[in-house]
């Protein structure tokens, strides 16, 4: 009897941060995530969900962020999620913009300064 290859069914990307509670008040208050678990007294790592996506952040001295994306979050209704970002609160950096790829992205600075893109399909 063979054993089926395993298969990859999902990923989160880890955010390495010097302020996990900015971060979290950030995912939460800001883009509508919500916690789906801690660890830690403070705490040190956060497990943040929001419509079956997961983000991680983990709380330490790292190394400052990249300037570039740091995550890319695929959604379905990029104007919706943009202006609901906006009503929020969310650190919008720019307008809602069409890529010549197919896709109408924004982005958001968290609060340490990296940025994570949210896109979606071109309005048909």
């Amino acid at each position: 009897c063979m054993t089926p290859p395993a298969k990859i069914q999902s990923s989160a990307p880890v955010l390495c941060v010097t302020d996990i509670q900015a971060a979290i008040d950030c995912f939460t208050s800001k883009l509508g995530f919500a916690i789906a678990g801690t660890a830690g007294d403070l705490p040190s790592w956060a497990s943040l969900e929001r419509d079956g996506v997961e983000v991680m952040v983990v709380c330490g001295d790292f190394p400052a962020p990249a300037t570039d994306w740091s995550v890319y979050f695929y959604v379905d209704n990029a104007d919706a999620l943009y202006e609901e970002a906006k009503r929020r609160g969310a650190d919008l950096v720019g307008p809602l913009t069409d890529k010549p790829y197919g896709q109408r992205e924004f982005e958001v600075r968290l609060p340490d300064g990296r940025l994570v893109a949210f896109g979606g399909p071109l309005p048909q």
